[in-house]
């Protein structure tokens, strides 16, 4: 109980420091936690304490982990699989299972969101004048295979066939699972859904959306519903 409880604490106070600026390597991630990282499958290492993370590969947190790079970071709950890969113009960030938390301190990058099923669906990082830099919120993939993306401060901008949708403060977008989107082979690694080939994906309005359902709701009205159409292949690899 001590242990999990000074774990706890140890995470929220790196939450805490997720908008100081940090030196980062090119390309680089560091995990904080306690995390198993696996690629093509296989389990390659067991992490623990503060170590820097590939590119691409699957992590699964053992209780709460955290993943930071330049100007973003990244607490996923315990059992979550993730994935991260970073671009100089865009954070990829692959939920396989669980739920993550995320803040943006920095909004030079896009944020590319991805599903267990491979599609994903680009974002542009807008900061609220009255609420400073920054942009907090959620993603959670449920039982359905349905993923949601919530925004609890800030905005983020995303391009549907309807035109520019933004997702502000308590609103979200759900990544629906579409027949095709299931259909479609799954990416390799571990449960068939890791991040080293690619599935085909959708896209709308010169940005890419889930090769599914793309709904955008809010408290007070019911999700608009978008069909995208096709694309070539992706994953958070390539």
């Amino acid at each position: 109980m001590k242990k999990t409880f000074l774990r706890t604490v140890a995470l929220v106070a790196i939450l805490s420091l997720a908008a100081v600026n940090v030196s980062f390597a090119a390309g680089g991630s560091i995990g904080h936690g306690d995390i198993s990282v696996f690629k093509d499958g296989q389990l390659t290492a067991k992490l623990t304490g503060q170590n820097p993370v590939e590119d691409g590969a699957l992590l699964v947190c053992d209780g709460k982990c955290m993943f930071k790079s330049e100007g973003i970071s990244v607490i996923a709950a315990d059992k979550s699989q993730i994935a991260v890969t970073n671009l100089d113009d865009t954070f990829k960030l692959y939920v396989k299972e669980g739920s993550v938390d995320y803040v943006i301190s920095n909004n030079a990058r896009k944020i590319a969101f991805y599903t267990p099923e491979g599609t994903y669906t680009v974002a542009e990082v807008v900061f609220n004048a009255s609420s400073g830099s920054v942009v907090k919120g959620s993603v959670v993939v449920g039982a359905d295979g349905r993923t949601e993306i919530t925004v609890t401060e800030g905005r983020l901008v995303f391009a549907t066939a309807d035109g520019v949708k933004t997702v502000d403060a308590n609103n979200k977008i759900v990544l629906a699972v579409a027949p095709a989107a299931a259909a479609a082979a799954p990416i390799a690694g571990v449960g068939g859904a890791g991040l080293s080939t690619g599935i085909v994906v959708a896209a709308v309005a010169g940005v890419a959306v889930v090769g599914g359902v793309v709904a955008v709701s809010d408290n007070d009205s019911s999700p608009a519903v978008v069909i995208p159409g096709a694309t070539p292949d992706a994953s958070p690899n390539n």
